[in-house]
């Protein structure tokens, strides 16, 4: 039997979620306009929007999106945390800055409301996904300004769980010191990114280890990105996550309003359709308005086996990531579901690259594999071309040979 942390709230009917997503968002625009949200209360009033203009889910479409860059230039305009914020400094209790993937970090500040909603939508994820309070959780996230760590650390301690946070895998002792604990510790489960994951896994077996029986080092059931749904640490880091159906993430609906939108008109797109990621934060203090993460998502409506109400959505990548072949625009989630069943090159994840160049006539791919043979490269581009539709270039490398980043993975690469 499926089990849910809000059974109340993530079962709620269709028809009552929508009345409670249109109430949050009306109390959202009035206090926008009342406290006031500098940056949100200009951009409602250039584009012609009042206070009682916008009534229901039904009026996103009118409201203009904001970008990352908008909110960089708004910090650079009005130091040092721009006019965008719905609390104060005074009022808030953390600050972070973004990860600074698509350009200059962000600064992220939360008050203790606003911490409370990511812990609870964060506890939803981790019993959709099967977790247990009393379960030993490790991670290797960056500390310091970057916010994930302590973010993610909140979560598994607010669920009840042992939180082990080991940091960068940064020198040969800090990787050996987190291996030593973990043989001792034993992990119920490990949340980092694939190359982190990696580095780990190779210096276990360079230390005689096996990391699956001594570490219990296990890859997800449900490798991919499917598992779970981020809005950024900027709107909502914990929006969603798979259920044991792996039907797509589970979104927090009663705490964000989140469309699929299309990227030139701004209308959204059908469900099952490939759209921008536009999320709208309803309850924060720090909350964010139609915040277009320039991000490549699906979403479906249609009931779950598992009884939750709350839509799903497929995340697919970053637009800025998407690399052009034979007229068809791919992803490295292309890449990552079509090997996902391949074992050969997924143990203990899948590493690849896709290379962007100036010949779309072909994709070019780069996956590694401990043991590579021409066979197995065979095999590799065959399910490639079978899946994608478009001829493939591959070279398929001995594992260590793609780059480790210490944190997010680097699946594009320009030639």
């Amino acid at each position: 039997m499926t089990e849910f942390f809000r059974p109340d709230v993530q079962t709620l009917p269709r028809d009552q979620l929508r009345a409670l997503q249109d109430e949050r968002l009306r109390a959202l625009i009035h206090r926008i306009f009342n406290q006031p949200i500098t940056f949100f209360r200009d951009k409602l009033q250039a584009a012609g929007i009042g206070p009682d203009d916008i009534k229901s889910v039904d009026d996103m479409p009118k409201i203009p999106r904001t970008v990352k860059q908008q909110l960089r230039d708004d910090e650079a305009a009005h130091p040092p945390l721009g006019s965008y914020r719905g609390a104060p400094a005074s009022q808030c209790i953390r600050l972070s800055t973004s990860t600074g993937t698509t350009g200059r970090p962000t600064m992220i500040l939360f008050t203790k409301h606003d911490l409370d909603v990511e812990y609870d939508a964060g506890c939803r994820s981790f019993m959709r996904q099967g977790r247990k309070p009393g379960q030993v959780v490790t991670h290797a996230h960056p500390g310091g300004l970057n916010g994930g760590q302590a973010l993610l650390g909140g979560v598994i301690e607010a669920f009840g769980s042992l939180n082990v946070p080991v940091g960068l895998p940064s020198s040969a002792d800090d990787i050996s010191r987190a291996i030593n604990l973990w043989r001792e510790l034993k992990p119920d489960h490990y949340e980092m990114f694939g190359p982190v994951l990696h580095i780990f896994w190779e210096a276990a077996k360079g230390m005689g280890l096996d990391p699956e029986k001594d570490l219990n080092m296990k890859q997800p059931a449900d490798i991919g990105q499917y598992r779970a749904i981020s809005a950024g640490l900027d709107a909502f880091a914990f929006l969603g996550s798979a259920c044991e159906h792996s039907r797509g993430s589970h979104m927090c609906e009663d705490e964000a309003i989140v469309e699929s939108i299309d990227t030139e008109s701004g209308e959204p797109v059908p469900d099952g359709t490939r759209g921008n990621l536009v999320v709208t934060s309803l309850t924060k203090d720090n909350a964010m308005l139609r915040y277009d993460l320039e991000d490549v998502v699906r979403i479906e409506r249609d009931p779950c086996p598992c009884g939750e109400t709350h839509a799903r959505a497929f995340w697919e990548g970053r637009r800025a990531d998407i690399v052009r072949a034979a007229g068809k625009e791919i992803l490295p989630n292309d890449i990552q579901m079509s090997l996902t069943d391949m074992s050969e090159v997924t143990r203990p994840e899948l590493e690849f690259q896709m290379v962007r160049n100036s010949d779309e006539t072909t994709l070019t791919v780069r996956v590694e594999a401990e043991k590579p043979s021409d066979e197995l490269a065979a095999r590799v581009r065959a399910r490639l071309e079978e899946r994608l539709g478009v001829a493939i270039s591959l070279d398929l490398l001995e594992t260590g040979k793609l780059p480790r980043p210490f944190y997010k993975p680097l699946r594009v690469v320009d030639e």
